[in-house]
């Protein structure tokens, strides 16, 4: 049992190390949290394999000489460790840890989805005191739509901060909130607060390099701030838009809902480069996005030569797309536009 313990826990590392690095190492195109994400979701992998796996009686499987797993076998342990546990937990839907050890599973395995679903299952066990469970309900919305960063998620990550300002997770997910709400100096006084609390390696260079990064940013606006007054760049400094309803789906508008407008890059995948929240009272608005909205640092509007954008009504109130949401989209080209970009709300989300 202790060679497998070693074992696994020295492939984990390799792992983290083969998958994570290159994440951060992408030369103008680093994502911090797909590295983050990555560097907790391999060994919570390695981990539901331990828990599940160790209830095994080992002593018997030596006496009858049973081989342990390998190859193909091994690769498909966590899937079966994750049906196993769904199966206790059918059978004790009361087990509070175990529905965390779950969604932790499912985001190992790029279910977020199932994730949200069993965190949530998590939080009400414990009648919404569980923090883990809160910051795991956070996360998984996070990933399934970064958007939800600046809307009610962010609000939940801001509150467990109040509660616990020294957790971990929402520290990290705090600098990313800060960001995104162009708040540079709280970022940077969250993240240092968690490499005080001596993070694992790997998860301390990320951090490391999202300080570096943030510094950097900032260095670099204060050099060149008397050369943009003096010169003011030719191309926008932000995207105009206009957002209006059309008469089609008025009735489908509830006027409570919040309104969340997107930016993604047409010319690359991935989560959206910028949101702006706001509410479907305000219909119909302007408003203009700049480098202030930002999902992550390290990004700007600046090389982006044509965008889709989305504006999207969440009736349910979920900032992840659901049935009965309405939207519009439009596209906008630097070179091209030459005044706001006009989205109508048009379609419902079937």
């Amino acid at each position: 049992m202790t060679v497998f313990a070693t074992i696994a826990v020295l492939l984990t590392f390799v792992a983290v190390g083969l998958v994570v690095w290159p994440l951060l190492r992408a030369a103008g195109n680093a994502h911090p949290v797909a590295a983050t994400l990555t560097a907790l979701a391999i060994p919570a992998s390695v981990l539901v394999v331990y828990l599940l796996v160790s209830n095994h009686d080992w002593q018997e499987t030596a006496r009858d000489g049973a081989p342990a797993p390998t190859g193909m076998a091994a690769q498909g342990s966590v899937e079966e460790a994750v049906a196993s546990l769904e199966r206790k937990l059918e059978a004790a839907p009361g087990d509070e840890e175990g529905w965390i050890l779950l969604g932790s599973s499912y985001l190992s395995l790029n279910r977020p989805a199932d994730a949200a679903n069993a965190y949530q299952r998590a939080l009400d066990v414990s009648g919404g005191r569980n923090v883990d469970a809160r910051l795991g309900v956070a996360e998984a919305r996070i990933i399934l739509d970064p958007g939800s960063l600046t809307g009610p998620v962010g609000d939940e990550i801001e509150a467990v901060l109040k509660s616990e300002p020294q957790n971990p997770k929402g520290l990290w997910y705090g600098g990313l909130l800060s960001m995104a709400r162009g708040q540079p100096a709280v970022a940077r006084e969250r993240w240092r607060a968690l490499l005080a609390l001596s993070p694992p390696e790997r998860v301390r260079e990320i951090i490391e390099a999202q300080l570096a990064e943030l510094d950097g940013a900032g260095a670099a606006i204060a050099s060149t701030v008397p050369e943009a007054a003096a010169a003011p760049e030719s191309g926008p400094v932000g995207i105009g838009i206009t957002v209006s309803v059309s008469d089609a789906v008025r009735a489908e508008v509830s006027a409570s809902a919040p309104l969340f407008v997107f930016v993604r890059d047409a010319q690359a995948a991935g989560p959206p480069l910028a949101v702006i929240r706001r509410q479907a009272n305000e219909l119909p608005l302007t408003l203009r996005i700049t480098d202030a909205d930002i999902m992550l640092p390290g990004k700007t509007l600046a090389n982006v030569a044509a965008a889709t954008l989305v504006a999207r009504v969440a009736n349910g109130g979920d900032p992840i797309a659901k049935p009965g949401d309405v939207y519009g989209e439009a596209q906008w080209e630097r070179q091209a536009q030459s005044g706001p970009v006009k989205i109508v709300i048009d379609r419902v989300v079937r």
